[in-house]
Order: structure tokens, then C-alpha cells, then sequence
């Protein structure tokens, strides 16, 4: 996408909505624009192949848009407004205004900056008309402002000043007049810069905006920076070749820097990075006189400074007066390189510390390495007599070991033979007491046997019992009870019927 040509369709776009009084997307959509960046389309039939142009918008809005896509290069009229046919005939003619779009859109390849003096003055609620003429001869130019484009250049005008306006020629299909459409304005002469310079930084400093209270703190170790300056020239090149390898994140909005019709471009850059992640914002640009350093000047965009939230650093070289937006940063040094030097400044440091801290250690290390070899040494002659001290003792007792093994040996010996004798003894003890106490349990055995009372049973006796109890009186039998009999050969059961009681 040509991103300098979405800008500049951006910029006609709001001017075409000023104009008609309606919301932007009324003229053309954002993809729309988009979309003819991309394909920066040089014919009626490519343009009108895009979403949401047809036929009304081409009438409208088309021969601009082609010259903005063509540039300097103009317009193939061929292909836009027809061919004359070969017969000599004219051609289709146009409607008064697409013929006025058809010249609106050649103008725009003279825009120009003029410098005169202001010769009327009529400021409106929205916009303003004033005319400049030259000092010398008769020639007058009128030209239209928007009243935002005109509150944005900061310069107050009054009859007879002389400035210098920037703007594109057209023709006001209403009324048919010719005028220069200003986009900017900035003052002529080094003393009435000087004299507006002056006065707004007055009235800013009796604000406040320039305290140091009000400063914000710069991180001490910024990494992410958002920077605005110009892509070309050498102001860049300086700026990332004497910043250092830190693993800086640099997002980068390419911004004119000269004049004041820089301001515009200045505010819209500060505008993108508004809510991004950055830890500070950049902007830089060259040495200048008061009369190119317009821009940093403006109110509107020191004002829009003071209030960005992210800390904010102005390299901005400057003969003599320092510029305003630097006297509002929260850093402002004098040049870009040394814009670099700052934000290296605490990054190296550390990387000093860290070198100071790692020959430190180095040393330390050293130190300790050579202590603890030491006491190494000291600890192994320690070790050497100890573990002597553990061997002499080993000898001792090995040998004290030895003479009470002996001993040992010895009486093992004695004790065993004075076992054997007891275990002798001990058995033929034990041999007579089982002989005396085998003829006790014979005559135990001969005495059980005549009282066994299965011998009783053979005889004719018989055990009588009533629920496993023997019964020995009448007064345990109930009558219809089952009494259990034992005999010698076996059980009978039988029922009380009946009982007697002696």
C-alpha cells in the first residue's frame, strides 16, 4: 500500500467533507481509500472497478482522485474524458461540474506556496476568506481556509501582515470563483517570527507548560521508542547508527519536519502513537533557522505535547531561539545524535557496572580460590595427622583384640568342657527322674483304670443327663423332659413321664 498516497487521499477527502458539510465516510469509505492506494488505479474503468465508486461518485470525486493517484504526472485524459472522434467532431461535452471537477483535479498538480500580503479578511464560523496582493504590482490572489487549518498555523492574521500560504489552486463550483485553498500559514520575516515566538512562549511559560514539575520522568532503561522525523537526510541515519545494540524497539512514522505546514503532519504522527506500547517518543530533525522550525513552534502542537501521556525527548537543532516544543519535552537535548547518546547513557552504564562488577567477581573469586587452597593444605596436614592418630589407636586395639581373643579362645575352651560335664550329669539326672516318675504314672494308670466309669458302665451301671447336665437328684427332671442314658455299648433317649421323689 502507498501509504503517502492514503495520506494525501485522506487529506483531500476531509477537505471534500469541509466542503460539502457532510461526514467523511459521505465522500469516500476508509477501505475505499485503501483500496485505491493498493492498486493506484490511472483510468475511470479501474477506479470505478473499486467498492462504492459508481457513476455519481466518478462525477463527483473522480478526475481528483485520478490526479492525486497520477501526481505530477496528470491526468490520460483519453481514458478519463473521452477521445474527439476521428470526423472531427466534438467530442460528448462536459457538465459545468465535472468539467470544474475535471480542472479542480489539473490544479492540484500546482499547489504551491505564495507569499503576499493580506489585503481583506473575513473569518467565518467554520472557515474564512482573505485575499493577499503583492507589495509591488496590482496582482491579488484570493484564497479559502478552513478555520481548523487556520487555528493549527497559530498565526493571527491582520491587514497589511505578510505571510506565506501553502495550498492548491481550484475553482468553487457554487460560484464559480477562483481561489487558493490554504492548507497553511506561517508569518514572513525573521523579526515578526521572532515577535510571535516570543509572545507564545510568554503566554506558555506564565502556564506553566515549560516546569520542570510537570516534566515526566524518562525511563531509566527505555526500550521501546516511538520516533518521528523525516525519512530523508541524514537526521535518521546519525540518530540509529550512534544508538547503541541494547535491543532497542524503534517504531518509526515518517513526518515533514520544514516549515509549518510541518505541523500538521507532526501532530498526526503524534497522534499514532497516542495508546501505543512505547516507553518514550522521539522527535528529531537538523539545526534550522526560527523561519524553518515554524512548525516546532506551533501552539497547537506544544500544547498536544504537553499532554502526550509517554515521556517525551526533542532533538532539535536551533541557531538561536530554542523552539518550543522543545522547552515543553520532558527532555530536550540539541541534536539528534545526542538524543542518542541520552537514551544509551543508563544502558551503558550498566554495561560498565556490569564489567566493573564482573572483574570484581574475577577478583574475588580469585582470591577466595587461592584461600580456600589454603586452608586446603592445612586441612589435608590435619587429615594426614588424624587419620595417623586413627591407625596408631587401629594398632592398639588390633593388638588388644588379639590378647583378649586369646583369652577368649581360653575360656571358651574351659567352658565348654565344664558344659560337657554338666550336660553329662544333667542327663543321667534327668534319665533316673523319668524312670522314677514312669513307675508313678503306672500306678497312676492302674488306679484310673479301676475308677474309669466305662469299667462302671460294663458292670451294668448307666449315666443319665438332661441337657448335657448329669443328673444326680430328681429335682433336675421335669416331667416331659428327654433325659439322654449312657450305657456301655451305647446312648438311649427317653421322656420323663413321670417322678418319683424318696
Amino acid at each position: 500500500m502507498n501509504n503517502d498516497l492514503l495520506q494525501k487521499l485522506k487529506d483531500w477527502r476531509k477537505d471534500e467533507a469541509q466542503r460539502e458539510g457532510v461526514d467523511l465516510f459521505r465522500v469516500l469509505s476508509n477501505a475505499a481509500l485503501e483500496v485505491i492506494a493498493s492498486l493506484e488505479p490511472k483510468t475511470k474503468e479501474e477506479l470505478m472497478s473499486i467498492k462504492g465508486i459508481k457513476e455519481k461518485k466518478f462525477n463527483n470525486y473522480g478526475l481528483s482522485i485520478l490526479a492525486l493517484v497520477n501526481g505530477s504526472s496528470g491526468i490520460d485524459k483519453e481514458n478519463v474524458v473521452g477521445k474527439e472522434e476521428e470526423d472531427g467532431q466534438d467530442k460528448k461535452p462536459y457538465t459545468i461540474s465535472a468539467y470544474l471537477n475535471f480542472l479542480n483535479a489539473e490544479f492540484r498538480r500546482y499547489g504551491a506556496r505564495v507569499q503576499g500580503e493580506v489585503s481583506s479578511l473575513d473569518i467565518r464560523d467554520s472557515y474564512l476568506f482573505f485575499s493577499i496582493k503583492d507589495k509591488d504590482n496590482e496582482g491579488v490572489l484570493s484564497c479559502f481556509m478552513w478555520k481548523n487549518n487556520y487555528e493549527l498555523s497559530g498565526v493571527a492574521l491582520e491587514i497589511g501582515m505578510e505571510i506565506i500560504v501553502d495550498g492548491l489552486p481550484e475553482v468553487y463550483a457554487p460560484s464559480g470563483r477562483f481561489n487558493l485553498r490554504v492548507s497553511a500559514v506561517e508569518l514572513v520575516g525573521e523579526g515578526a517570527l521572532k515577535k510571535a515566538y516570543d509572545k507564545l512562549k510568554r503566554e506558555l511559560e506564565k502556564e506553566g507548560l515549560f516546569a520542570v514539575e510537570r516534566k515526566k520522568p524518562i525511563p531509566e532503561f527505555p526500550r521501546k521508542i516511538g520516533l518521528i522525523t523525516s525519512e530523508t537526510g541524514a537526521v535518521i541515519h546519525d540518530f540509529l547508527n550512534n544508538l547503541g545494540k541494547y535491543g532497542y524497539h524503534i517504531s518509526f512514522v515518517n513526518s515533514r519536519v520544514e516549515g509549518q505546514i510541518a505541523a500538521r503532519n507532526l501532530l498526526s504522527a503524534i497522534k499514532y502513537f497516542d495508546g501505543k506500547d512505547i516507553d518514550v517518543l522521539v522527535i528529531i530533525r537538523g539545526g534550522g533557522s526560527l523561519e524553518s522550525l515554524q512548525a516546532f513552534n506551533n501552539e497547537t502542537l506544544v500544547r498536544r505535547m504537553a499532554d502526550f501521556k509517554i515521556p517525551v525527548i526533542c532533538g532539535i537543532g536551533h541557531d538561536k531561539d530554542i523552539p518550543l516544543a522543545s522547552l515543553v519535552a520532558d527532555k530536550a537535548v540539541s541534536t539528534p545524535t545526542a538524543v542518542a547518546v541520552a537514551l544509551n547513557k543508563s544502558w551503558e552504564k550498566i554495561a560498565n557496572d556490569i564489567v566493573v562488577v564482573e572483574k570484581d567477581l574475577m577478583y574475588q573469586y580469585k582470591e577466595a580460590l587461592v584461600m580456600a587452597m589454603r586452608r586446603l593444605e592445612s586441612f589435608s596436614v590435619d587429615i594426614a595427622g588424624f587419620f595417623n592418630n586413627i591407625f596408631q589407636i587401629f594398632e592398639e586395639l588390633r593388638h588388644a583384640v588379639g590378647n583378649n581373643l586369646s583369652k577368649i579362645a581360653y575360656e571358651i575352651k574351659d567352658k565348654r568342657k565344664t558344659l560337657f560335664l554338666f550336660s553329662q550329669s544333667l542327663l543321667s539326672g534327668l534319665k533316673k527322674e523319668f524312670e522314677n516318675n514312669g513307675e508313678i504314672l503306672d500306678d497312676i494308670e492302674k488306679r484310673l483304670r479301676v475308677f474309669d466309669p466305662a469299667r462302671q458302665l460294663k458292670l451294668g451301671y448307666s449315666i443319665v443327663s438332661v441337657s448335657g447336665k448329669v443328673v444326680k437328684t430328681v429335682k433336675q427332671v421335669k416331667a416331659g423332659e428327654k433325659l439322654d442314658i449312657r450305657i456301655s455299648d451305647g446312648n438311649i433317649t427317653s421322656v420323663v413321664k413321670e417322678i418319683n421323689q424318696q
